[in-house]
């Protein structure tokens, strides 16, 4: 597996990524609404604003992949201190996550002292077991307008 920075032809990959790893790892913890809100596949509206976000410079947007084939993907921005995403499809490799954010992490605190999240309730554990905190239960509002329960979640960079 390697984790590579994003181009912008991973764009529809990246959507295909979102929307399987939702419906592979959600399902148990949200209703049917807020999945089908969630979990929308590529359009041409949500690839061009995939790709503006990989072409960004303050956006660090990487891939992850096995035999050519991209399994997951993580955002963050670290001007806002934040965490945006982190998807993986389903796979017989593991700890795919644990790798990009891994990855994700150590360009990102070059730039920012803290990563904050709002992580849905299936990915809160992966969070804590990286040594994220818990802060509050919010509402994370998707462009679509559905709300999704999450836990805002935050880890400092780590000592030198």
């Amino acid at each position: 597996m390697t984790i590579r920075p994003a181009r912008t032809d991973d764009a529809e990959a990246i959507l295909y990524i979102h929307r399987e790893a939702i419906l592979a790892k959600a399902a148990g913890h949200y209703d049917q609404p807020t999945l089908a809100g969630w979990a929308i596949g590529p359009t041409p509206e949500r690839i061009a604003r995939q790709q503006q976000q990989i072409a960004d410079p303050e956006f660090i947007v990487l891939v992850a992949e096995a035999a050519g084939e991209p399994l997951g993907f993580a955002i963050a921005v670290p001007s806002r201190r934040e965490l945006r995403s982190l998807y993986v499809k389903p796979n017989p490799i593991g700890r795919v996550g644990s790798a990009l954010l891994h990855e994700l992490e150590m360009q990102a605190f070059r730039a920012c002292d803290r990563l904050t999240c709002d992580a849905s309730l299936n990915a809160a554990d992966f969070y804590r077991a990286h040594g994220y905190r818990e802060e509050a239960c919010v509402e994370h509002v998707l462009s679509s307008g559905v709300r999704i329960p999450c836990l805002r979640m935050s880890k400092d960079r780590p000592s030198r």
